[in-house]
């Protein structure tokens, strides 16, 4: 396989409400994401993994912490970190003018990192809509398009000189459908209706904010050549029976509506029947202002962000009717038109997603294919229970995860797919969604149980650290975890200065 090129981009990538904290400093005010887990704060029995929502106030703290929190970036190698702006932070009320403090903080923050040799990678809006916004109607009302150009032309203006590539939106699909169709996230609406509105006013945000981007690349805001990138959280699929035309023809359904519905609008300017046929049947068109489409058309975006994690396992609904015993309980969709199933005998993480690897080249193609723009791997990360020991967490089963998947971007880059980077997620251990604190993903570890929030190693630091240093395949294919264990150790002795801040 061909080596990774110099430029390439070795990353993390993390969330502002999952990892910043300071959510009442600064001058921000409270977003959906503060009202959900205040409102549905629960805390399940200690190894479960029933569903933690925890307070997101201070969370890692990287709003005090982003310096060290670069020192430690720079000792682990990377040269990029994906981060959403936040924008209560940025936008605190419906004034229209930006909180200062806000913007000083992300400079300050960029300017850490670009001192550490880290490019920044902002991502505009990653599901944490303004309080104030919300109320109003959020994203599944016309209000969210304004306010949304409002924010693109303020951090483009201010933040634009430090990077050249940003993302409009991380996971639209996720944020739909569990917080329109579901109440699993917020806003919680569970309304059709409110789905496909949402659905069609952030595809035109995307346009609205390719339309800011290349203004400010024209005021010289922004250098030339950057690019402006969409990050979607795209399950390849994989027919439950390989050999069944009805299996095969409701993966092709599954990607009308996981893939084509959110990439098509802003990388090919256009939206595919399902969406066409939900704002008929559901009389939405008053949503659809002429002046949109022409928005959209003129307006695509440059780049794929990927965020990948797992394939989905699609079957006809005939399948329910059959006598088959799950892992898992299937899940349908609008129109019960393919179900998401989830076989025994595969591989499944502690949080019952899908551990195949492979599928990650094989989407890669697709995407490539299709769309004909560069890839970046946005996320793709192991949520595990990791136990600390002697100062170190040693996550060999996160290396060997890792490992099985950087070698799938390799072998797609090897293929001709245009990978420009890969972000793991993620950079230290977070709020997550679906597990609270107790579900860790990053390199580097937070002692959550202390008010310090003190950092420590993983193995997986260091092996990241040394795949970067030697951007070859060697250490995806032949793995000492031994070596990075002590790797980890030895640092927590001798680099004193980052570990007891």
């Amino acid at each position: 396989m061909k080596k990774f090129k110099k430029d390439f981009i070795f990353s993390t990538s993390t969330c502002s409400y999952q990892i910043e904290g300071g959510r009442l400093e600064g001058g921000r005010t409270h977003s959906n994401w503060d009202k959900f887990t205040i409102d549905n704060f629960h805390i399940p029995p200690e190894g479960s993994t029933e569903r933690e929502i925890n307070s997101i106030s201070v969370a890692a703290n990287y709003y005090e912490k982003y310096q060290l929190d670069a020192d430690i970036m720079k000792e682990m190698g990377v040269n990029g970190f994906a981060y959403n702006l936040d924008w209560a932070r940025i936008f605190p009320n419906d004034s229209g003018i930006a909180n200062e403090e806000g913007l000083d903080f992300y400079e300050n923050a960029f300017k850490s990192l670009i001192n550490n040799g880290i490019k920044p990678i902002p991502i505009l809006y990653h599901w944490d809509t303004p309080l104030w916004l919300e109320e109003k109607g959020g994203t599944s009302s016309r209000v969210f398009l304004e306010a949304f150009r409002d924010l693109a032309k303020v951090l483009f203006k201010r933040l634009g000189k430090y990077t050249d590539i940003w993302f409009v939106s991380d996971e639209n699909s996720s944020y739909t459908v569990q917080g329109y169709l579901d109440d699993y996230c917020p806003p919680g609406k569970k309304d059709e209706k409110e789905f496909w509105k949402a659905i069609y006013y952030l595809s035109i945000s995307g346009a609205i904010a390719k339309e800011e981007f290349d203004k400010a690349i024209k005021l010289n805001y922004i250098q030339e050549n950057s690019l402006l990138g969409i990050d979607h959280d795209w399950n390849p699929p994989v027919p439950y029976d390989k050999d069944d035309k009805d299996d095969i023809e409701a993966c092709e359904k599954f990607n009308e509506y996981n893939l084509d519905l959110f990439l098509d609008p802003n990388l090919l300017g256009t939206f595919p029947d399902c969406f066409w046929n939900a704002i008929k049947k559901l009389d939405l068109d008053e949503i659809i202002i002429e002046n949109d489409i022409e928005i959209l058309k003129n307006n695509k975006l440059d780049l794929i962000g990927w965020n990948y994690y797992r394939p989905a396992i699609i079957a006809h609904p005939k399948r329910l009717n059959e006598q088959i015993q799950w892992q898992n309980k299937p899940s349908t969709f609008i129109g019960n038109e393919f179900v998401i199933v989830f076989p025994k005998n595969y591989r499944y993480t502690k949080w019952n997603w899908l551990i195949m690897p492979e599928h990650l080249s094989i989407g890669a193609h697709v995407l490539w294919n299709k769309y004909d723009k560069p890839l970046m791997i946005l996320e793709n990360g192991l949520g595990y229970f990791d136990k600390k020991e002697d100062g170190i967490v040693a996550d060999d089963y996160r290396i060997e995860y890792l490992s099985e998947h950087l070698r799938e971007v390799q072998k797609a880059i090897s293929e001709g797919v245009n990978f420009i980077g890969y972000s793991a997620w993620t950079y230290c251990d977070i709020f997550s969604p679906s597990g609270g604190y107790r579900k860790k993903y990053g390199f580097v570890g937070v002692d959550f149980e202390n008010s310090n929030l003190g950092r420590y190693p993983k193995s997986s630091m260091y092996w990241y650290k040394d795949v970067i240093k030697n951007l070859t395949t060697t250490n995806l294919e032949h793995i000492d975890y031994k070596k990075f264990s002590n790797d980890a150790k030895l640092s927590l002795k001798s680099r004193k200065d980052l570990w007891n801040k």
